[in-house]
């Protein structure tokens, strides 16, 4: 059955990145394979490689990258994030919001392993309570991913996007009130720290406006984006210009900045997503893949769903989840995807992320607390079980 090389190719991937294989290979060996078994000739499997390269919507998505890879370093290198934090640990009066809020400030940047750099500042937050070390890895891990349900430097959404040809602007309207119940699902462990500061902040106008001016870069891109209509490339480049002009940046500096920012590995993996997907499309696996999952008992979506779980539990990465899963599941759909569908994946995708010690961040996390994984993982269990349920439930009463 033609469907059964497609899910052949993918049970083989899922082993390469079981085994810690490097992404990027992986995935264009996949298509390499897929074209073998297809028996895709050699001049059309380069064609597709060609078509990629020249998709406009692979050119736009490499540019955001290196934009924002460009714009998060100069907000490193500048101080902004710095500056944003001393405000907030004299700003904030409650030590609950404080903990919540500090991991929260460093995932408005999409740094693999950012728990690690806002771990120390919930240490010290939490400092003098009972909480053990499980429970403050909870915190500094949870509340560090809230953003990537909705803030649109996140790649895992730009790729979801792109991938199920969906407005990225609506795409992120569906995804946020996800983003409020994942901050509401990891009270109960807000709950157990004192509700006073040890030392209340003064609320003083001078602090917040430190807050307020150092935020502000990332509160244009995410107004311009999702109140203006701005596309993504447009308000990062702008926001990005105006920062390289206000702090006096040369070609020179600009250099400097690009040789210790872009990741060329993320841009060949993005890349490499993408042929995978019109390696699906070219060798003909759209059409049988569906036929094959109408004959399941099973309905798709708990298909998709179990389907995207196990990508994020294997990758432990958000973004790369999405690369894999979605090209995977437009090819099942016949190339079409209805928002509430593209939803559901993405929360059953970036659910099986967080809860895998591949991830980055946990390993991190727990490692910095010293804490035990297994009960780390267990507390995670309640949330992420209830978010996925939730999201399941909402795509059945709306379809």
């Amino acid at each position: 059955m033609p469907a059964l090389k497609l899910i052949l190719v993918f049970a083989l991937m899922m082993v390469l990145l079981w085994q810690r294989a490097p992404l990027a290979p992986v995935i264009f060996g996949s298509s390499c394979l897929l074209a073998i078994l297809y028996r895709l000739p050699l001049n059309v499997f380069v064609t597709a490689f060609w078509q990629t390269l020249g998709d406009p919507s692979t050119i736009e998505l490499e540019l955001v990258l290196v934009l924002i890879m460009l714009f998060e370093g100069l907000l490193k290198k500048e101080g902004y994030l710095a500056r944003m934090l001393d405000g907030l640990l004299n700003l904030l009066p409650s030590r609950r919001l404080l903990a919540a809020t500090l991991p929260a400030f460093i995932g408005l940047m999409p740094s693999m392993g950012g728990a690690l750099f806002s771990a120390p500042l919930v240490a010290q937050a939490t400092a003098d309570t009972t909480l053990s070390p499980e429970e403050k890895s909870v915190i500094n891990y949870y509340y560090r991913h809230i953003w990537e349900y909705c803030l649109p430097l996140y790649p895992s959404l730009l790729i979801t996007s792109q991938v199920c040809e969906l407005p990225l602007t609506k795409l992120i309207q569906a995804l946020v009130p996800y983003g409020l119940l994942v901050a509401l699902l990891g009270w109960p462990y807000l709950r157990r720290i004192p509700a006073e500061k040890k030392c209340p902040g003064n609320g003083s106008f001078p602090l917040i406006k430190e807050v307020f001016l150092n935020i502000l870069p990332v509160l244009v891109v995410v107004l311009m984006v999702l109140f203006l209509q701005v596309r993504i490339l447009i308000a990062v480049g702008l926001v990005l210009a105006v920062l390289l002009v206000r702090h006096r940046y040369t070609p020179r500096h600009l250099l400097s900045l690009y040789r210790d920012t872009v990741q060329v590995k993320i841009l060949l993996l993005v890349l490499g997503i993408f042929f995978f997907k019109q390696t699906i499309l070219t060798t003909g696996a759209v059409a049988s893949l569906s036929y094959f999952l109408e004959g399941l008992a099973v309905p798709d979506f708990v298909v998709f769903g179990i389907f995207a779980l196990l990508v994020g539990l294997i990758t432990g990465t958000v973004s790369y989840s999405m690369g894999i899963i979605f090209p995977v599941v437009m090819a099942a759909t016949g190339g079409h995807i209805n928002m509430p569908l593209a939803v559901f994946v993405f929360i059953a995708g970036f659910t099986g992320a967080m809860f895998t010690p591949m991830h980055l961040c946990l390993s991190l996390t727990v490692d910095f607390f010293r804490a035990d994984l297994r009960q780390v993982l267990r507390m995670l269990v309640l949330p992420e079980a209830a978010l996925i349920a939730i999201a399941a439930t909402v795509y059945i009463i709306t379809v």
